[in-house]
């Protein structure tokens, strides 16, 4: 009986030690999440941020402060890549020098882009060209994903001098010499599609709209590498003012009568990878109303409703 009782006691003893222990345990690991929090180590993925055109990487220095504020610890760093005046230069050169920049900065894990008008739309071309990149969460804002078609209009303009001067922007962009320059980079006319494709095939390519056995090689692998995202965010809206159509940010455009074509009935929206991302629920739409082009980087609506959510 003594016997007995001994040994239930020893168990009693052993279960009480254990149960504070664990307790013990419970606390410690508490506190080290407390200063893990505290640290800022439990801080978002990497964020980097890059400027649109006629414009330098300070504009981007006021989301990367909105997010240094909800995210403490968090790394972010506006690309200081052709600003003002050289961001006119030639997207496909912009796009080259991007991935040359990213990968100096020696980040390691998953990372945060986000791109301001033709800084998403470098973006996007550096990502689908770039094999090995670590951009898994992409932030568009306001980019012209499928080019502009109009010239901002001026209060007061006839449409017949708005008319001209587009034939004449198409005059002087589809050529050699014009692709040069990263505004007819940009430009997509709806009724000059045959120009366009054998002109501007930055755009295009970037679309998977060029011909041939080499385009199509080309395409997916720039397809793949899209693909690589887990998440792609687009943010638009009806006032952007800036991108005709405004559509172009969640890639629809114009067909040939001036009609809007969602991006699901575009001919690159399967063999881009769209198809794939959209059917895995890995873009996300945000169209905003009443803000123009250049206040998408500011607008404190949109950060809070577009680009907070999606910080990893």
């Amino acid at each position: 009986v003594v016997s007995t009782q001994s040994t239930g006691i020893t168990n009693n003893l052993r279960m009480s030690f254990k149960v504070k222990n664990s307790l013990a345990t419970v606390c410690v690991e508490m506190s080290l999440l407390v200063a893990v929090i505290i640290d800022g180590i439990w801080a978002a993925n990497p964020v980097l941020l890059f400027h649109g055109l006629a414009d330098n990487h300070k504009t981007m220095q006021h989301m990367a402060s909105r997010i240094q504020r909800d995210f403490p610890g968090t790394f972010t760093h506006s690309i200081e890549l052709y600003p003002d005046d050289l961001s006119f230069v030639s997207l496909r050169a912009q796009s080259v020098h991007l991935i040359k920049y990213i990968e100096s900065l020696n980040i390691e894990g998953p990372v945060t882009f986000i791109g301001h008008s033709q800084g998403a739309l470098t973006g996007r071309h550096a990502l689908q060209n770039w094999g090995n990149h670590n951009i898994t969460t992409f932030i568009s804002l306001a980019g012209p994903h499928v080019g502009v078609s109009k010239v901002p209009p001026i209060s007061g303009q006839i449409s017949s001098y708005s008319n001209f001067l587009n034939d004449t922007i198409a005059l002087l962009c589809y050529n050699e010499a014009g692709q040069e320059f990263s505004v007819c980079n940009l430009w997509n006319d709806p009724t000059k599609q045959k120009a366009y494709k054998r002109h501007n095939k930055f755009l295009s390519g970037s679309l998977c709209q060029g011909l041939g056995k080499t385009k199509r090689n080309d395409c997916k692998e720039q397809s793949d590498n899209l693909k690589k995202l887990e998440k792609l965010v687009l943010i638009g809206g009806p006032q952007d003012g800036t991108v005709f159509p405004y559509q172009s940010a969640l890639f629809g455009y114009y067909d040939k009568n001036w009609s809007i074509v969602p991006r699901v009935n575009q001919t690159f929206y399967q063999n881009l990878g769209l198809k794939r991302l959209e059917r895995d629920n890995r873009i996300v739409e945000c169209i905003k109303p009443n803000v123009e082009h250049v206040q998408f980087v500011f607008d404190e609506e949109v950060y809070k409703d577009c680009v907070k959510a999606h910080i990893n």
